[in-house]
């Protein structure tokens, strides 16, 4: 059928009818809500007339006319019905065109409207004259017309190079109107001027381009937009859409040009729900031209492509534009969904460029997922597709490997650009008729919780994987199976899911910030399925203590786990020195932080409940992509010959309650973490004034959970095997202040004593509980992670059974709150001077605080005073400060004695007496039976004696210390 008509239509251009003959069928422009634009030419001079109705039977109808004779005839309809159909002819009673239910136009719908619309995008067809090409050229409009069918077009756009060598009137008619007659009479037609089509125009060449006299484009904002004043550039509204189209060829592309200017002033006063760019010279492009370094044939790249990467890309982007069309390189390419990128490929990295969860994939609905554009978050309003449709009847060699397209390819083809409502999408149709790239663009969120459902819209098993959901704030609850194109969590958002339920979407991104986390948090007996991101915040270098770094883990090691070439590559804000990385896990048997090789550690896994040491150039966030866990999760902790520290991590999306990981884990549990040493120690650069750890214990910082990727240290008691340390699905929690712990008298108090110097301070804590003593309180004492190494540090040691750990935590009992001594150690350098007072106290103000120096022999008061001095020697360790806590005046008499550490090391085995003995002194051992076992006379004056007990059994002791007469009796252990 469409052959027979094409036929008739061609006897009709060459046969005579009244005086004149039709040369150029009928093509539609500048179409409007209420008007269209018809043009033909004639042999002969002639009136112009146009017969339409919208009524294919033309029972009534309309006519226009103009009785100025000419061969090329413009008439424009006006006073039109919006979004109609009207069939129209030439010549009175169509004597020159009869009607035909093929020879329509359609004025435009109205403004905002969101029915389904389709555009035909071709490129490049100059070359469909020559009959080299006439052949191919043929299949790719054949291979469109079976693919639309019967449907209407809703307008044509052309990308350029409309003709060949010269852009002369001749090479329009064959290349145009003679291939494409059966849609430009029926489909309105809009272009922008290629360097071919511009070639010879305004240029005083005898040869005159065609394209200026063949084109009637809006000028004065008829067609929507802001008037630009000249056809050279123009814009036009239709539906939902708003059309920009630029001269990338003969305008000045400069900042705050013309063109520039009006662009800038036209797209910032639209309200179109889409906004598509379209002109000439791609901005990115590895075809035949390159928009960088050398052409394909080996000329150096044009600076038109550039100029409109470099400035006019930046501003369209920053104003929210969807997708930019363009031609010229004689392929078809199409880019990831990107923003911000203006140098060229080699500066292209996914995770600053490709925006939302999935703006790195491949745009596919049944694919990787359609690109999500949102309305809110930091991306509201960014993300462009720019595409090279330049192959209708032209194809060139390229490399196709720019590194900001998802695709490119030599091949015949046509684009297909169809809108319907939020949806957008593009296909490239090849002469065979196969779809061999597509991309679709959704605009969301479909459905925002912000402490509730907005607008009541919940998604639980109604949403399509079209549909894009964004969790803002609170805790939002998917109770019903159910599936999204896209998931986005922000920092303060946390996405639950019920148990036996699917939760599945094609991208999950989950946020965070400095002080706020996201969380996913999936039942054990619920699933996640789809790719997932996290972005977990991570310090800035240098610029904090600790050197500006932070402990990060894996919260997406589900199944294959992210190898660190992939994790590298991605995150290119890691600080780099060659092909090191500040990446690094804790290696305690040589005691150093190793760091990653891109190529040594090219295929080492980021592993499930490993922690890592990581920093950033700029502290922006790294993004951890893999599957989610729902299930147990065991990794391996040891005693290393360097250290028994372990560096590990929360394995989850969601954070952990780190009461019941160490309750898991801790001497309750599993019992592989260190009974000195029974609490978590995370790294927060100073953050709570006890050095840069923060410690979890049953009593400090209760309430304080692991974030998702948050690494943290444990100490190792040497137990347990291969994946010896376990976290649970029971651990995780949205965030969690819950700080009851079974048994645990909740009657705390708490003391926490500072040193400062010109540079640093240091604090430790002391607790009373009801659940505490003197000795070791496993999981309530907390050994300190870095007293003894650190330069500057204070901690405390055991009142009783001490075997000499620095401690950053001590608990005791109320029942001691009113008479007991504390030993402090102090680490700091000759000439510090050093401050010592209370930093803060929530004990009662009858209770008395002493610091005593026994060196200078001082007690001072802290509760109303501090104590400063200067060290006039390197301090390192006890002996010389104790703390006491007493309902009255402190008796210095009894400080004899009391004022004494009395603890035991191991590795040699020594029997210790610190503090300054002020007189005679002879200390007595005696085993559990009263047996005398050894007794020492100790050397008076002396800081610290030690006793070798190498010869005795392990057991318990009792020490009796007699000083000056006053004598002490305390229980220890040898080991």
């Amino acid at each position: 059928m469409k052959k027979s008509y094409t036929f008739l239509l061609l006897l009709l251009m060459v046969l005579p009818l009244f005086g004149q003959t039709i040369i150029r069928l009928p093509y539609l422009q500048k179409g409007t809500e209420t008007g269209v634009t018809i043009k033909w030419r004639t042999d002969v001079d002639d009136t112009s007339v146009v017969e339409y109705s919208t009524d294919v039977t033309f029972a009534t109808y309309s006519t226009l006319s103009d009785a100025t004779l000419k061969t090329d005839h413009e008439i424009d309809i006006t006073g039109l019905v919006p979004g109609t159909v009207y069939y129209y002819r030439i010549g009175t009673g169509g004597s020159l065109l009869s009607s035909s239910a093929d020879i329509y136009f359609k004025t435009h719908p109205t403004l905002g409207s969101t029915d389904p619309y389709t555009f035909w995008i071709l490129g490049g067809i100059g070359k469909a004259r020559f009959s080299s090409n006439a052949a191919v050229t043929a299949e790719v409009r054949d291979a469109f017309y079976s693919y639309i069918g019967n449907n209407k077009l809703d307008g044509i756009m052309l990308t350029g190079d409309n003709a060949d060598s010269h852009g002369t009137d001749i090479q329009y008619q064959q290349s145009l109107f003679d291939t494409y007659s059966d849609k430009v009479q029926n489909s309105i037609v809009w272009s922008t001027i290629g360097n071919i089509d511009g070639k010879y125009i305004n240029s005083g060449s005898s040869i005159v381009g065609a394209y200026y006299d063949i084109f009637s484009f809006p000028t004065a904002g008829e067609s929507g937009g802001v008037a630009s004043g000249t056809e050279s550039y123009y814009s036009f509204d239709y539906g939902n859409i708003h059309f920009i189209v630029l001269n990338s060829f003969e305008e000045d592309r400069s900042v705050g040009a013309a063109m520039y200017n009006w662009a800038l002033n036209d797209i910032q006063n639209t309200t179109q729900q889409w906004i598509i760019g379209l002109w000439h010279h791609p901005p990115y492009s590895k075809g035949w031209h390159t928009s960088e370094g050398l052409q394909y044939a080996g000329d150096p790249a044009e600076i038109e492509l550039i100029e409109m990467r470099e400035n006019i890309i930046p501003m369209l982007e920053a104003n929210g534009i969807d997708l930019v069309i363009a031609g010229h390189s004689e392929s078809y390419e199409r880019s990831y969904f990107i923003n911000g990128h203006y140098g060229e490929s080699a500066s292209f990295d996914f995770a600053t460029h490709a925006v939302g969860p999935n703006g790195d994939g491949d745009g596919k609905p049944n694919g990787d997922g359609a690109y999500s554009k949102s309305s809110v978050g930091e991306n509201a309003g960014l993300g462009t597709v720019y595409s090279v449709n330049a192959t209708a009847s032209r194809i060139a060699n390229g490399t196709f490997d720019h590194n900001a397209m998802y695709y490119g390819v030599k091949q015949y083809g046509t684009g297909v650009l169809e809108i319907d409502g939020n949806n957008l999408s593009m296909k490239f149709l090849n002469r065979y008729g196969v779809i061999e790239d597509s991309f679709a663009i959704h605009k969301g969120p479909d459905y925002v919780y912000d402490n509730g459902w907005q607008d009541g819209n919940d998604p639980n098993g109604v949403a399509t994987d079209l549909e894009d959901l964004v969790v803002v704030s609170g805790d939002a609850n998917i109770s019903a199976s159910t599936t999204f194109n896209t998931v986005t969590v922000n920092p303060e958002g946390n996405l639950i899911v019920d148990p036996s339920v699917t939760l599945t979407a094609k991208s999950i991104i989950l946020e965070s910030d400095s002080d706020s986390y996201s969380s996913l948090l999936p039942s054990s007996t619920s699933s996640i399925v789809g790719r997932a991101r996290y972005k977990r915040f991570v310090n800035q270098i240098g610029t904090a203590a600790g050197s500006g770094n932070d402990l990060v883990s894996s919260p997406l090691t589900e199944g294959t786990m992210e190898v660190f070439s992939d994790f590298a590559d991605w995150n290119k804000n890691i600080a780099a020195l060659n092909n090191i990385r500040a990446f690094a896990p804790y290696n305690n048997v040589s005691g150093n932080y190793e760091n990653y090789d891109i190529v040594v550690n090219e295929t080492t896994p980021l592993e499930a409940g490993k922690g890592y040491r990581a920093a950033t150039v700029d502290g922006s966030p790294v993004v951890f992509t893999g599957a989610v866990n729902v299930g147990n999760v065991n990794t391996t902790i040891s005693a290393g010959s360097a250290s028994s520290w372990n560096l590990v991590g929360n394995p989850y999306t969601s954070y952990i309650d780190a009461q019941t990981f160490i309750s898991e884990n801790g001497s309750s549990g599993n019992d592989v973490l260190d009974s000195n040493y029974n609490a978590i120690y995370g790294y927060n650069a100073g953050t709570d004034g006890s050095g840069i750890w923060t410690i979890i214990n049953n009593v400090q910082n209760v309430g304080k959970n692991i974030a998702p990727g948050q690494g943290f240290y444990v100490f190792s008691n040497g137990t347990g095997g291969v994946d010896n340390l376990s976290f649970t699905p029971a651990m995780r929690t949205t965030v969690g202040n819950d700080d009851f712990i079974l048994g645990r008298n909740n009657s705390i108090s708490h003391m926490s004593l500072r040193i400062q110097n010109s540079a640093n301070n240091y604090d430790t804590d002391f607790y009373f509980s009801d659940n505490c003593s003197s000795g070791l309180d496993i999981g309530y004492d907390a050994g300190s992670f870095d007293a003894s190494d650190a330069e500057f540090s204070l901690f405390s040691h055991l009142v009783t059974d001490n075997v000499g750990v620095d401690l950053a935590i001590q608990c005791l009992s109320f029942d001691d709150i009113e008479n007991i001594v504390v030993p402090l150690g102090m680490n700091a350098s000759t000439g510090d001077t050093i401050s010592v007072n209370i930093q803060e106290s929530d004990l009662s103000e009858d209770i008395n605080i002493y610091l005593e120096d026994n060196l200078d022999n001082t007690f001072t008061l802290l509760n109303s005073n501090t104590y400063s001095f200067t060290a006039i020697e390197d301090l390192e360790g006890t002996g010389r400060f104790f703390l006491h806590f007493s309902p009255s005046t402190l008796s210095i008499d009894d400080n004899v004695v009391n004022g004494l550490e009395i603890f035991t090391s191991t590795n040699p085995n020594y029997l210790n007496i610190k503090g300054k003995l002020n007189g005679p002194s002879q200390l007595d051992l005696y085993d559990v039976q009263g047996r005398l076992v050894l007794t020492k006379t100790l050397e008076s004056g002396s800081n610290t004696n030690s006793i070798s007990v190498d010869s005795l059994h392990a057991g318990v002791y009792v020490v009796k210390l007699s000083v000056s007469g006053v004598v002490r009796t305390e229980k220890v252990i040898i080991k």
